[in-house]
């Protein structure tokens, strides 16, 4: 684990599928955060009439990784920071498709941290919405250099949280920032 700095978590879900973990998919890696908000989504069916166990692992990429394509990324050469266990079921039943479950380690014994899983609805079209972003004379909240912007594009889910849906890069030192241009798909911006 990072020893002088906070951890670089990134979140792989599974699902348990005759006593073998499956991956569904990896989130991004968060940089120096205890509290990350993952924009990637894992999409996963659900079946009404089939449990469908999912597991949560998260895990502290090391800096030398941050380069490689998270599909490659070997898994037991970053730190496991913990895992929880639940039925999707457990999270579509809930009045706002949120649950917060516990973390454990890898011998289940109760950790501190939190992992809070939304789910949601999502509409199968292929509608999308390109947009370029820019910001004109920025406040400077860098002492030595000018700031380091970058965008997070949020949609409010129907209990009214805002759901994180796309995140721009990273301008360094710049007050009057232009992004690339992003796509985000139906999918992505309406909860159905």
């Amino acid at each position: 684990m990072d020893a002088l700095s906070k951890s670089d978590p990134m979140l792989v879900v599974y699902t348990k599928m005759d006593g073998r973990l499956e991956e569904i998919g990896r989130t991004e890696v968060i940089l120096n955060s205890l509290e990350p908000l993952w924009i990637t989504k894992a999409m996963i069916n659900y079946q009404f009439e089939i449990v469908q166990p999912l597991v949560f692992r998260i895990y502290d990429v090391d800096t030398k990784y941050h380069n490689t394509p998270l599909k490659t990324l070997n898994l037991a050469q970053q730190d496991f920071l913990g895992e929880a266990f639940c039925n999707l079921s457990e999270i579509v039943t809930k009045f706002n498709h949120s649950l917060t479950l516990n973390l454990r380690n890898g011998s289940g014994h109760a950790l501190q941290g939190t992992v809070t899983v939304h789910a949601e609805e999502t509409a199968s079209s292929r509608m999308a919405v390109d947009m370029q972003f820019h910001c004109l004379n920025l406040d400077n909240k860098d002492t030595f250099s000018k700031s380091d912007p970058f965008l997070r594009v949020s949609r409010l889910s129907e209990s009214a949280v805002a759901i994180p849906i796309c995140k721009t890069e990273v301008i360094k030192n710049n007050l009057n920032p232009v992004w690339r241009p992003i796509t985000l798909t139906s999918q992505q911006y309406s909860s159905k």
